[in-house]
């Protein structure tokens, strides 16, 4: 008895259950395959920036259309992103933590825009309001497409915690709004 604990504490394997020793080089290799290949489109961008110069690099990047696209991009962002959170908080909080009814149903249709790529769904709001462009045409396409990444760990956060923490604090006289917020 002693030896097969000698033999447990000394991490040599027992008899009849060899010791398998996984190698992760093929996955190290993989990995940096995987890497290199996702890194190519910005070497290639290096190697023709290099290729043409310093002075017609700086003409592309440095006009003025470079810098108005860069303020959309970041009104975009500054604008989907608030959108964004509040509504899949708002609707991981109905579906998941209140009484609203068909709230299977509410939390299946809030993740069906996963289903379509972010591009199809600006050419369909195109098709379906022609007159649709702009800032705000841009907003609207985004939330509608990205929320569900920020609704399915919300709801999934939402789910695991425990409804005893609600009534606790509900119990020590908070409401509604303060017991959401802690």
């Amino acid at each position: 008895m002693q030896a097969a604990v000698d033999l447990i504490h000394s991490g040599l394997p027992a008899a009849g259950h060899p010791r398998r020793r996984r190698s992760t080089s093929w996955i190290l290799l993989a990995a940096a395959l995987v890497s290199l290949l996702a890194l190519l489109p910005l070497a290639f961008i290096i190697w023709i920036a290099v290729q043409t110069g310093w002075e017609t690099v700086s003409a592309l990047i440095f006009r003025p259309r470079v810098g108005d696209l860069l303020i959309n991009t970041i009104l975009l962002v500054a604008l989907a992103v608030p959108i964004s959170i509040v509504l899949s908080v708002a609707l991981a909080w109905l579906t998941e933590r209140s009484d609203l009814p068909g709230a299977r149903l509410w939390a299946w249709l809030s993740v069906a825009p996963l289903a379509i790529p972010a591009f199809v769904h600006s050419y369909a709001w195109i098709s379906l309001v022609p007159g649709l462009h702009g800032l705000w045409a841009g907003v609207l396409v985004s939330v509608i497409a990205y929320f569900p990444f920020l609704y399915l760990p919300i709801s999934a956060a939402l789910r695991r915690l425990d409804p005893a923490l609600e009534d606790a604090a509900a119990a020590l006289g908070l409401g509604p709004w303060r017991v959401f917020a802690r």
